[in-house]
Formats: C-alpha cells, structure tokens, sequence
C-alpha cells in the first residue's frame, strides 16, 4: 500500500514538471526594454540587420550645433553615426550666438527647418551657418557624377567652392557665380543638373537666385590608339616604328603583345616603351607584307587594333662621301678623308678596286670609321676607283681623286 502511494506522488510530481518545462518552452518572451538607437528591441526595421551611416558636415562663415533623433549627431563633437537601414532621422540646426543657420545642402534635407531623411544607404548632410545679419543667402551645393576612373575638381569666383574638400557653401542673394571644373583624371563630360545642364565648356557661370545644385561629370578618356598606320621598312636595313595609346583607366603603364598574325621576319615589338607607347625594331630579312594585331592593356582595359609592315627591297648602296673629288693634302703632313655610304645592309666593306692612292696613304677598315689615312710623300693628283660592298652583297663604285701639294 506504502509503496503504491509512492509511486502515485511521483508520477503526479513528474506530470507538473514535465508541463512547466513545456510551458517555458512554448509561452513567448515578454518585450524587454532595451533600446538600439532609440527603438525598442522588439520595433528595429525589418533591415535593422544592414546599417547605414550619417555624416553631418557644417560649412559656411559662421558657427552652430547640429543634434539628432534618435540620438547620435552632436555636431560639432560627434558628427557621424551609424543607424539601421530604415531609420528615420531628424536633424535639428541650432546656430551659435551672432551666427544663423542658412539651410541643408545632402541627403533628403532642403530648406532652414529641421531635417527628416530615412537611410536607405551611407549619407552625408550639409549644414550651412552664416554670420548673422549679411542679408539673404542661398546655398551651392556641388556634385561630383564619376565614371570609370575618371576625377576632378570643381572651383568658384567668387571664392567658396573648392570641390574635393568643400562642395557647399552660401553666397548672398543674386552673387554672379562662376564655377570651373578641371580634370584631375580622365576628362570633364559636361554639367548635368543645374543652370548649365547639357553643357560641356569647363565653365558654368549663373546668378544664384535660390538653393543651387550642380553636378559635373568627369569620366576615363576611352583606351585606344594613336597610331593605325606603320611605315614600311627595306630588306637588310634597321627598322624601327612607334605605337602610342591614349586614355584607359588603368593604374599600370600600357602593356602590349600581338594577339593574332605576325611581324616581319627580324624585328620584335617591345613589351613596353615609355608609359603609353611601344616599339618595334630590328632588322628585316624577308620581303613581303605582314599583318598583325596588337593588344594593349592598362590593368583595367584593353584595346586592339590591326597593323600591317611591308618590307620592301634593299636600298641601292649609294657613297656619300667622299664626292668624285677628295679633299687636299700636303706632303709630310698627317691626311685623313672619311668614308660613308646609305641604302643597303650595313655594315659596309671598303676596297680600291682601280688606280692607286696617293704614296703614304692607306685604306683603313674599322670599328671607329671607315677612312683614307695616312702621311703623303709625293705630290700630284692621283686616281683612284672607290668600291663599297653592303652585307647582301650590293655594291657600288665611284672614282675619285685626291690631290697632294
């Protein structure tokens, strides 16, 4: 009997256990009263997972405060915070003593009175305060639409806008504002908001009459090349031609390679020469025209563009000095005349191949020059036959004659 009771007790023990335990389970938790960023725990934005930050900027001559809801901007002091996607912020402007607040410049803020914007993404808001009393003002606000690569900066006259660093600031009512955009990097594509949208001149001069907001573009000058057409070369002799890019957005020097056909028997096309050119050298050993494609690459994009290189026969060797008549000289005295010749396959061969040189003198082949040297030991006007032979085997010969006084 004892023993019954026991075990009815513990079943009806372990009954009110298991049922609490099933309880905790399933019973949802009471709202706490934490708060992130002024909500209550259990009312952040669905996208309360992304976050976006607000940056506050003031700009302009005189001074002030800007604060937030929910709380984070004190501005001065701490001028950006980072909220869930989806908040909804209000900013209030509270201008210093001797100072007045002018407007919002950014974001989904115009006007003088408080500022309400919902982050979707990181945005940057502008106060403007001015010394108070300077009569009625509007605000500049100057945007920036990059493609590519491409930079720049945008100035003003009068002075204010120095963009970059400072793109807002408030000029008197009907100030004539000249703003001037430079290219730091590619090339200015033209304004396109504001009074001198559609135009591509670098200046835009208007009067401010109300908030203004002005964008200029700025993009990567297109990759491409300079050069389309090469010229044409001759057996034997050195060749040499540049290829030169402009543009592209890439960080690298310009990189080129040939992607389809082939150059001339004898030359190669460098890697690179210089930041955006390359050359092809060398010295042709075969007649005929060749086609080829060459790439160039900046590290970020590419271009290509087709060539082609005839290579014609050889020069016909022609002596160029000395003329039918060699320069004079003394007896007893040191003599020298120099031998040059064009066209051809150089180096060239020298050689006396009729008459005979004055006595002393002598041909001299070498490195340094190719010359007639020597002391002359008689006087009279001697007649000689002057060859030169190119190393295909072209020649040609003149007569020439030296006279020793």
């Amino acid at each position: 009997m004892k023993f019954s009771l026991r075990i009815g007790l513990f079943a009806v023990l372990c009954g009110a256990l298991f049922a609490a335990a099933c309880e905790r389970q399933t019973s949802p938790s009471q709202p706490q009263s934490e708060t992130l960023n002024g909500y209550m725990a259990d009312e952040l934005p669905l996208s309360s997972s992304k976050r976006a930050t607000l940056n506050v900027q003031i700009a302009g001559g005189g001074a002030g405060t800007v604060t937030s809801s929910p709380k984070g901007i004190e501005c001065g002091d701490h001028c950006d915070k980072t909220f869930p996607v989806g908040t909804m912020v209000t900013l209030t402007a509270t201008p210093a003593p001797g100072s007045e607040f002018i407007g919002w410049s950014g974001g989904d803020c115009s006007g003088s009175g408080p500022c309400t914007t919902t982050l979707s993404n990181n945005t940057t808001i502008t106060a403007v305060f001015e010394l108070a009393g300077g009569g009625e003002r509007f605000i500049l606000t100057v945007n920036k639409a990059l493609t590519g690569q491409g930079d720049g900066m945008v100035t003003s006259n009068p002075d204010g806008i120095d963009c970059g660093a400072t793109c807002v600031a408030s000029f008197p009512a009907g100030t004539n504002v000249t703003l001037f955009a430079s290219p730091t990097f590619g090339e200015f594509t033209g304004w396109t908001e504001g009074p001198c949208a559609g135009s591509t001149d670098q200046s835009c001069a208007f009067a401010l009459n109300a908030n203004t907001t002005v964008t200029a573009g700025f993009a990567t000058v297109p990759l491409a090349f300079i050069d389309t057409t090469l010229p044409d070369g001759n057996l034997g002799a050195e060749y040499t031609a540049f290829i030169n890019t402009t543009g592209g957005g890439g960080p690298d020097p310009h990189e080129f390679r040939v992607i389809a056909g082939s150059l001339p028997k004898g030359l190669r096309m460098e890697r690179s020469f210089g930041v955006q050119s390359t050359v092809i050298h060398g010295v042709p050993t075969e007649i005929g025209t060749s086609f080829f494609t060459v790439q160039v690459d900046d590290g970020i994009d590419t271009a290509t563009q087709e060539f082609s290189i005839t290579i014609n026969g050889p020069d016909p060797v022609v002596i160029t000095l000395p003329g039918p008549v060699a320069r004079e000289g003394t007896v007893g005295e040191f003599y020298f005349q120099n031998l040059f010749a064009s066209g051809g396959s150089p180096p060239y061969d020298w050689s006396i191949t009729g008459g005979q040189l004055p006595p002393g003198l002598e041909l001299v082949s070498a490195q340094n020059g190719n010359r007639i040297e020597g002391t002359p030991t008689t006087a009279g006007t001697f007649v000689f036959t002057l060859t030169v032979m190119d190393q295909l085997g072209q020649t040609t010969s003149q007569e020439t004659s030296i006279t020793i006084n």
